[in-house]
């Protein structure tokens, strides 16, 4: 989605378990974000360009901005740089109005594992100023309330943030001194490390903002809003 100065990239493209590459990632439902030339929202990068060890951790669900249950992988990689587990359904819708953009998708990758459905809405403002998110869990069988969420928001190594003593929103603030509020109204927020590869013969040390919590109801929504404040 272009909207004014903001591009958006949604992922709702279906792993091919037959392909073989060993840059193959399981980001299923992640979205990139960038602000004119400041990209702000982000995976932690292309395990191609960095020659180190531990490459295969970049490729992990946990390494991109999106939902993940019990910390595993959405699409299971296998060590012969292919998939042997894929989401079989993944559905997405885009829309438009006056004021807004609306992408929506949904996968079920948790779903022989855990019982899961998961849903991602993500609604757009025509000014590219605000990015409203909607983030579902909805146990199909085997409910088991020992399963648990991350929603995971990995931010460019030149984002500085700081958490308001609430717990509910973040303040992100780029290298040009734009700032952005990532908010919940439900769940409380935590910033943690992260790494980010670019080109380089090393990770740059980033961060990441993450929203956490139990799966405890038949259908579980995790609301946040992502804002440009000045």
């Amino acid at each position: 989605v272009n909207a004014e100065k903001t591009k958006l990239f949604f992922d709702v493209t279906k792993p091919n378990s037959k392909l073989l590459n060993k840059n193959l990632h399981s980001g299923t439902l992640s979205f990139e974000m960038s602000n004119g030339d400041e990209k702000i929202i982000t995976n932690c990068g292309s395990p191609e360009k960095y020659f180190g060890k531990n490459q295969v951790f970049f490729r992990y669900s946990a390494a991109h901005s999106t939902i993940i249950v019990n910390n595993t992988n959405i699409a299971e990689l296998s060590e012969r740089n292919s998939y042997k587990r894929i989401p079989k359904n993944i559905r997405n819708i885009t829309e438009e109005s006056e004021s807004q953009y609306l992408l929506s998708g949904s996968h079920d990758g948790y779903l022989k594992n855990y019982g899961l459905s998961i849903k991602r809405i993500l609604k757009i403002s025509k000014d590219g100023n605000k990015i409203n998110g909607s983030d579902q869990i909805i146990v199909l069988k085997n409910r088991n309330r020992q399963n648990f969420f991350s929603v995971r928001f990995h931010l460019m190594p030149y984002c500085n943030c700081i958490i308001t003593n609430d717990e509910k929103t973040v303040i992100i603030k780029t290298k040009k001194g734009f700032a952005w509020h990532l908010k919940s109204p439900n769940i409380k927020l935590a910033i943690e490390e992260s790494l980010y590869i670019g080109y380089g013969d090393r990770p740059l040390g980033s961060k990441q903002v993450i929203l956490s919590g139990k799966i405890k109801n038949i259908k579980n929504i995790i609301n946040w809003e992502l804002k440009k404040i000045n």
